[in-house]
């Protein structure tokens, strides 16, 4: 089979790799698509895949071989694929919290991923997929999951305002998820024209530009209209999180969901004297509800509204331009899926 393979620094290819055999409790999937996440990039960029690693996390596709012990599923079946491996039997599983599990292990990262022509999973992490779905919509499933996650970690409520920061794919997915959980007005904070285009279409209610998204301005904004509830979706190096503290209410909630990748900023004064609730949140899990089940419904209601969001479809044998495209803002690129 064809795959993607990283073959070091800011570099990836397609080789031929075995088509991989189902063992015990595994299926085999053929890959419908799979999305690149922000995450691949910096992974990529920076060297820190594991030599010869095929990545890809956000994937849907048919189910093509069952391995032993697998009778609740049939071949030909199409389904969303929850990215994670884990022991099972630790509290944090038996809770259903199952992503902070010690042993946890992710697809593209520590195990074969799905930028690739098949790929190998638990056949408890494989969801149903409504039969309308498009595959590249289907994919963003596990990035649905992830906000959902983040939404629920910050106890969203019905009625409540939540702020957003970021516009790229994980925010305006949290936006729309925000709203199909209930929340009763959607804020989100962006920086380029196409994010603030689907923003407006998904049905925020109010976009800030970036100089609005400074924690001063929060500030004030958040004085005249409370906000429960803050998703942080950045990460990186920015200055998120203190702005995230300035906006919310005394007493809200800030979710942070955003992959720092070294120390950042926090001003713990806002945060003390509001008694802010920080939370983190990484992944997905069971224990407040199945976050994929519940991705997967928002993505399904929503389907018309969240297509669009799959901006650019690139061929697996042109896995490299589409971490390219997924790297350059200013190519309007939103969520790149690669289909094989």
């Amino acid at each position: 089979m064809r795959a993607a393979v990283v073959r070091g620094k800011g570099s990836i290819e397609i080789a031929r790799r075995p088509v991989p055999e189902p063992g015990p409790g595994e299926v085999r999937i053929r890959v419908e698509a799979c999305g690149v996440c922000g995450s691949d990039l910096h992974l990529l960029a920076n060297g820190f895949f594991p030599p010869e690693q095929t990545p890809g996390h956000e994937l849907a596709g048919r189910i093509d071989a069952l391995g032993g012990g697998v009778d609740a599923l049939a071949a030909g079946s199409r389904v969303a694929i929850e990215p994670m491996r884990s022991c099972g039997g630790c509290p944090s599983c038996r809770s259903g919290r199952y992503s902070i599990c010690r042993e946890a292990r992710l697809a593209g990262l520590h195990d074969p991923g799905g930028l690739a022509e098949f790929a190998l999973f638990p056949a408890e992490r494989l969801h149903a997929l409504p039969p309308r779905l498009d595959p590249a919509l289907a994919a963003m499933a596990e990035p649905m999951a992830v906000v959902v996650h983040a939404l629920r970690r910050g106890a969203l409520a019905r009625g409540q305002r939540v702020l957003v920061l970021g516009a790229g794919s994980v925010g305006l997915l949290a936006a729309a998820a925000a709203r199909g959980l209930g929340a009763g007005e959607v804020w989100i904070s962006a920086r380029h024209p196409h994010q603030v285009e689907r923003a407006h279409a998904i049905g925020v209610a109010r976009i800030l530009g970036e100089s609005d998204a400074a924690p001063g301005k929060l500030e004030a904004l958040g004085r005249e209209a409370p906000i429960d509830l803050v998703v942080e979706t950045v990460g990186g190096g920015a200055d998120t999180v203190r702005a995230a503290a300035a906006a919310v209410r005394p007493g809200g909630v800030v979710s942070v969901v955003g992959v720092f990748w070294g120390a950042l900023t926090l001003d713990p004064m806002p945060l003390l004297l509001k008694e802010v609730t920080l939370a983190w949140s990484y992944c997905y899990g069971s224990d407040a509800g199945s976050d994929f089940a519940e991705a997967i419904r928002i993505l399904d209601a929503e389907r018309d509204t969240l297509a669009p969001l799959a901006t650019h479809r690139v061929s697996l044998d042109d896995v490299a331009r589409a971490f390219e495209i997924a790297a350059d803002r200013r190519a309007g690129s939103i969520k790149v899926s690669v289909i094989p």
